[in-house]
C-alpha cells in the first residue's frame, strides 16, 4: 500500500509537548479512528500523517500482538518515519524479549523502545539493553495504580498484574538508567476524562529526574495545561481524545499556547 504524503505544518512548542497514541493490531488501528480527513480509519499510516499534519512530532505506537506476530512492524515503522513523526513503540505491554529484538526496531526507525512488563520481570535484561543499545532509546513506562496510602503500586501486563512495585522506586530506577522519559500513566483514569493524576505525575518527575509524559484521563486541552504546569510532566500523552475526532494536535497546541499566555498574564 501506498500514501501520498502532504508536508506538515511546523510544530510549536506546544504541539511537540502532544504526543498521540495509537493502539495497533495485526498492522491496523486496534479501533478506527473518528478524525475527519481520513480515507481508511484503521489505517495506522494514514492516521499519523494526520496528526503530524496537526503538528505533532513524535507518535506513540502502542502494538497490542506478541512479539511472534509483529513481522509486520519494520516495514510499518519505515512508512511511519516518512510521515515526519519520530515513533515510541511499545510492543506486548511493553516486554522487551532480547537486545537483537530491539535493535531491530530501532534500525526499522523507531525512535524509541518502551518497556514496562520487563522492568517488573527481566530488570537485568533491561540494564544490558540500555548499556548496549543507550539509554536514551528507551522510555520507561509506569502503569500505576493508588495504593489507598497516598502512593502507586505498579502493574504490568497492560495494567492488569500487580507488582507490589511502588512507583517511584521503578522511577528511579528508570533514572538511574538514563532512560530518555517515563510515562506515567494512572490505571484509575484511564477512559474516565477526568484528567491526569497530577500528583503521580509530579512524584514520577521528582523521582527519576527525567522527563515525564502524563498519560491517562485526557478529556480536554485544559487537563493537559494542567499537566504540564502542576503535575510538572514535559510532555501529555493523548489516545481517545484525537482520535474519536473530539480534538486534533493543532487545536490542543493552540489551546495550550493560549492557556500559558493566559496564566503569564495574569502574573
Amino acid at each position: 500500500m501506498t500514501h501520498e504524503r502532504t508536508v506538515p505544518v511546523p510544530a510549536t512548542r506546544w504541539t511537540d509537548a502532544v504526543i498521540p497514541c495509537i493502539d495497533v493490531r495485526a498492522g491496523r488501528a486496534a479501533e478506527p479512528a473518528a478524525h475527519p480527513g481520513i480515507s481508511d480509519p484503521g489505517d495506522v499510516v494514514e492516521i499519523a500523517d494526520g496528526y503530524a499534519r496537526g503538528g505533532a512530532t513524535t507518535l506513540f505506537l502502542d502494538v497490542v500482538d506478541p512479539w511472534e506476530s509483529t513481522g509486520y512492524l519494520p516495514d510499518l515503522l519505515r512508512e511511519l518515519v516518512e510521515t515526519g513523526l519520530t515513533p515510541v513503540v511499545s510492543v506486548q505491554q511493553g516486554v522487551l524479549p532480547s537486545t537483537a529484538a530491539c535493535a531491530t526496531l530501532l534500525t526499522a526507525g523507531a525512535g524509541k523502545v518502551s518497556v514496562s512488563t520487563s522492568m517488573a520481570e527481566e530488570p537485568g535484561l533491561v540494564a544490558a539493553a540500555a548499556a548496549e543499545l543507550g539509554g536514551h532509546r528507551f522510555v520507561g513506562v509506569l502503569n500505576c495504580a493508588a495504593d489507598g496510602r497516598g502512593g502507586w503500586h505498579v502493574l504490568v501486563h497492560g495494567g492488569d498484574t500487580p507488582t507490589g512495585l511502588r512507583a517511584t522506586d521503578v522511577a528511579r530506577r528508570y533514572g538511574e538508567l538514563g532512560l530518555a522519559a517515563v510515562l506515567a500513566n494512572s490505571v484509575d483514569r484511564e477512559g474516565t476524562s477526568l484528567g491526569y493524576d497530577l500528583e503521580l505525575t509530579a512524584a514520577v518527575a521528582r523521582a527519576s529526574g527525567l522527563p515525564v509524559i502524563a498519560s491517562g484521563g485526557a478529556g480536554e486541552a485544559g487537563h493537559l495545561a494542567d499537566a504540564l504546569a502542576a503535575g510538572h510532566a514535559t510532555y501529555v500523552l493523548v489516545n481517545k481524545l484525537v482520535h474519536s475526532g473530539r480534538a486534533s494536535v493543532a487545536s490542543l497546541g493552540a489551546e495550550l499556547s493560549r492557556a500559558v499566555t493566559t496564566q503569564e498574564g495574569g502574573r
